[in-house]
């Protein structure tokens, strides 16, 4: 079993969990769900005892995954879509 919680700037939490070992899709799915906007982001695999907590965006390095240029991207693409949208308002 594994679980990443999320903490935000607000104090809110979420925690996503699953079943076996998370896979490279998986990671990345949740991080771009819940993970673009996350103040921080912790991967722990389960059981505690044999396995530290990391960081999401060091468990998707393994995976071969940039997490922060995914989401420098997604945020890039926010605010791009966000201007779009506020000129067709106009």
């Amino acid at each position: 079993m594994w679980k990443i919680f999320f903490t935000y700037k607000d104090k809110s939490r979420c925690t996503v969990q699953g079943k076996g070992t998370i896979t490279p899709e998986l990671a990345v799915k949740c991080y771009y769900r819940y993970g673009i906007h996350a103040a921080e982001s912790i991967y722990q695999q389960y059981p505690k005892k044999d396995h530290e907590p990391v960081p999401m965006e060091e468990k998707m390095r393994e995976f071969g995954v940039d997490a922060k240029e995914m989401k420098t991207a997604v945020l890039q693409w926010e605010t791009l879509l966000d201007r779009m949208q506020e000129k067709e308002s106009k």
